[in-house]
């Protein structure tokens, strides 16, 4: 008779509950992104400003690799859906894609973080803070004029430093470049759009009039 196969690290059960190669091939994949999980907490503890961001795209850029590589619905998978069965291997199983994409969401959400914070500089100023000049009812005083200046220069001044902390990490393919491109403009352009169509038709006031 034929013995039963003994417990292995990747699937505990045995005879004929042992698993199959998908136990095998799951437990590889788990090991793989814990360890892009321990390379990535490695950049957050090398004390840059960009730590954080670094870990974030490294993470983006290997769970879009596997999805493309090993994924069955990926871009490179359906440009090639032509091609032998036996050319390229394909995890099918949904649980791969739920994994990583999962994963992969996560991980932009945090790295959007980062460009959230350009919002603060754009929140409305409260009408009570606003004065008008008493020889002309439209235009602001210096002072009211003043903190809408504020927010336009904090803004100008943390988009700047944002850009200088991101524009040298990178991001391998072309495709999800353009779309992390599109992601992080839409975390900070529309509001900023709203805001400069408000507050550029205000009329300010020059030093020391009124």
């Amino acid at each position: 008779s034929v013995s039963k196969r003994r417990a292995l690290p990747w699937d505990p059960n045995m005879g004929e509950d042992a698993g199959e190669m998908d136990s095998f091939v799951r437990y590889l994949v788990m090991r793989l992104l814990n360890s892009l999980k321990g390379k990535a907490l490695d950049y957050t503890r090398d004390g840059r400003d960009d730590s954080q961001a670094k870990a974030h795209i490294f993470m983006i850029n290997n769970a879009y690799f596997l999805l493309e590589e090993l994924g069955s619905e990926s871009e490179h998978h359906k440009l090639h859906k032509d091609k032998s069965e036996n050319d390229y291997y394909r995890l099918t199983g949904s649980w791969f894609n739920d994994k990583v994409n999962k994963m992969m969401e996560s991980e932009k959400k945090k790295y959007l973080e980062h460009w959230e914070a350009l919002n603060t500089h754009l929140t409305a100023v409260d009408s009570n803070e606003l004065e008008f000049l008493k020889n002309d009812s439209k235009a602001l005083s210096h002072e009211s004029g003043r903190l809408i200046k504020q927010r336009f220069s904090g803004f100008n001044e943390s988009f700047e430093r944002s850009y200088q902390l991101h524009k040298n990490l990178c991001i391998i393919d072309a495709r999800l470049r353009m779309t992390l491109q599109h992601e992080v403009s839409s975390v900070f352009v529309p509001r900023y759009r709203r805001f400069f169509e408000k507050y550029t038709k205000v009329k300010f006031s020059k030093k020391h009039q009124g």
